[in-house]
């Protein structure tokens, strides 16, 4: 019968414990991004394809010298119920998307910085430094 026994150091001990609070601050970093991504967009199957496909009629629409309605369906079938009239919600809906853009990049520059963060960091004192940039996350 052969035994085996392995020894593990105070180095390896503690690089594995930095390596699961890492882990853990990766899982906090991708629950958090998710709950703040659905409360600045509806979170529907497809959604975010009707809204880029609106975006994209918005913008056609208003540069068409003169356009037809019937050249833009999504439009056509919003018109009175967000907005009284298809200029109207075509610039809604430019609008719309600006917004998300900003709120977008603010979120993924923060996404980025944190991600970084936890990856260089060297102690669990800057894994929870790092997560602390998250509002809220630390309540």
């Amino acid at each position: 019968m052969t035994f085996s026994l392995t020894i593990e150091t105070a180095e390896q001990i503690a690089t594995a414990t930095l390596d699961a609070a890492k882990a853990s601050a990766r899982a906090t970093l991708h629950a958090w991004m998710t709950a703040a991504r659905r409360a600045a967009i509806t979170d529907l199957p497809g959604q975010d394809l009707i809204y880029q496909a609106k975006e994209a009629e918005a913008r056609a629409y208003v540069a068409d010298p003169s356009p037809d309605l019937a050249d833009y369906p999504l439009l056509s079938a919003e018109i009175g119920i967000t907005a009284p009239d298809p200029a109207a919600l075509a610039a809604l809906w430019i609008s719309l998307s600006a917004d998300w853009r900003a709120t977008a990049a603010t979120l993924e520059a923060l996404r980025m910085a944190t991600g970084a963060a936890i990856d260089t960091a060297t102690s669990e004192a800057e894994i929870a430094a790092a997560i602390a940039t998250l509002p809220g996350a630390g309540t």
